[in-house]
């Protein structure tokens, strides 16, 4: 690779995610970390710049001298010179499957690392099926769903997997993931990514939630001390104690976890399902039903619009307040199957799981794709656990992200004092 003049290209610096992005970075990335901001409007740039750099003036990477780029995300002349200028491209810029080719093309012709925080595993797949040859061949790493979609999930299986191989010698064949508490806000660029991945990727995602909802995505084979593992969407769990229902996040967590464990080889068919603790089995039904109808209603703009205009929910670059994200939390508990033995993890957060653990999953990716590559990254458009797995998993409990293992049941200091909300 070529002299870059940075780093770490945040990309999409104006959004609510890219902003608190580019001041995690200040303030966490090592002293002389060469950081540049981008979009498509340098005065809202320039303005972003401004604000963050009165609000912290002595962070340890400047924020009044980070250069700023410009470009359009659908310009592929745009994306080659962008690429080019920089080690690592952290973008925010979504829906992914409209504002993200042409930057995954470019970083992968130029030879630059790139990390996102696309939910859109369908895409990701199609990225990989089109341009994972020649990133192996450039060496190139394109590490996409690095936020809470799908870290928890994604490097939860990884380390129960390798636990298994290394502690019970035997391969991981199911995964059980639970919600088992949660608090956090939703940001308007979410929504539209929703909107726009139930509209192009219905039939799919479909598919997904049927198999949710009849238990069908988990194996049909007996697993050991005769626990059930295919189960419906709403049930109770004899383990935690406490019924189950529908989690939004699921399908995409079940598809991301299944491809990294064909890739990683965790066990033959592994698989995973993950629901959401309810207090009781009317709300275990309630909450699924709210999922589906909130999905019905995001899927046609009329009704999407409708709730825009309600401000029922909340438009592109708007988000939670500050206040609210440090107040959030989340809490996945993991039951784990070997061919003989049930074992269990933890993965927690302290913090508005959607923006600022999700923040800090992607600023931590970058810094590890800047700073952490050896033998163990593997080139190629992948997850976190395939590409970058352990060195990430290092960063991130260095950060304070539980990842836990155990033979036993592994309780987080989140689940006695801070219920499901």
């Amino acid at each position: 690779m070529t002299t870059r003049n940075y780093d770490i290209l945040v990309w999409g610096a104006t959004g609510f995610t890219g902003s608190r992005l580019v001041e995690y970075l200040a303030l966490n990335a090592p002293a002389g970390t060469r950081v540049a901001i981008g979009g498509r409007n340098r005065s809202k740039i320039e303005a972003v710049r401004a604000k963050l750099a009165a609000k912290h003036p002595m962070a340890p990477i400047s924020l009044a001298s980070m250069d700023i780029l410009i470009g359009d995300s659908q310009n592929a002349q745009d994306m080659h010179a962008i690429a080019s200028q920089t080690r690592v491209v952290a973008s925010t810029v979504g829906p992914y499957s409209i504002y993200g080719e042409q930057l995954v093309r470019a970083c992968v012709e130029e030879v630059t690392d790139c990390c996102d925080i696309t939910a859109e595993v369908p895409w990701v797949h199609d990225m990989n099926r089109e341009l994972n040859d020649q990133a192996v061949r450039n060496n190139v790493h394109i590490v996409s769903l690095c936020g809470f979609d799908c870290i928890p999930a994604d490097l939860g299986c990884l380390m129960l997997a390798q636990y298994s191989r290394e502690h019970i010698q035997q391969p991981l064949l199911h995964v059980k993931g639970s919600i088992v508490g949660i608090r956090g806000g939703v940001s308007g660029g979410t929504m539209a990514t929703l909107g726009n991945q139930l509209g192009i990727e219905a039939r799919r995602l479909w598919k997904g939630v049927k198999a949710q909802m009849s238990g069908s995505s988990t194996p049909q084979s007996q697993p050991p001390n005769g626990k059930e593992t295919n189960r419906a969407v709403v049930h109770y769990d004899q383990t935690l104690g406490r019924w189950q229902g529908f989690w939004v996040m699921s399908i995409i967590n079940s598809m991301a976890t299944k491809w990294a464990g064909r890739e990683l080889n965790y066990g033959p068919g592994f698989s995973y399902a993950e629901t959401m603790t309810a207090r009781n089995v009317f709300m275990a039904i309630a909450q699924t039903l709210g999922f589906v109808y909130l999905a019905a209603l995001m899927f046609f703009s009329a009704t999407r619009n409708l709730l825009y205009m309600l401000r029922a929910i909340p438009r592109p670059g708007e988000g939670p307040s500050d206040k609210f994200m440090k107040s959030g939390f989340f809490s996945l508990h993991l039951e784990a199957f070997s061919e003989t033995e049930v074992f269990y993890g933890k993965v927690s957060g302290s913090s508005d799981p959607g923006y600022s653990e999700t923040i800090k999953y992607l600023g931590e990716s970058a810094l590890c794709l800047a700073f952490d590559r050896d033998e163990s990254f593997r080139p190629g458009i992948y997850p976190p656990s395939v590409a970058i797995g352990n060195k990430l998993l290092d960063r991130l409990r260095n950060r304070g992200c539980q990842f836990d293992v155990a033979r036993k049941i592994i309780p987080a200091s989140h689940d006695s004092a801070k219920k499901v909300q």
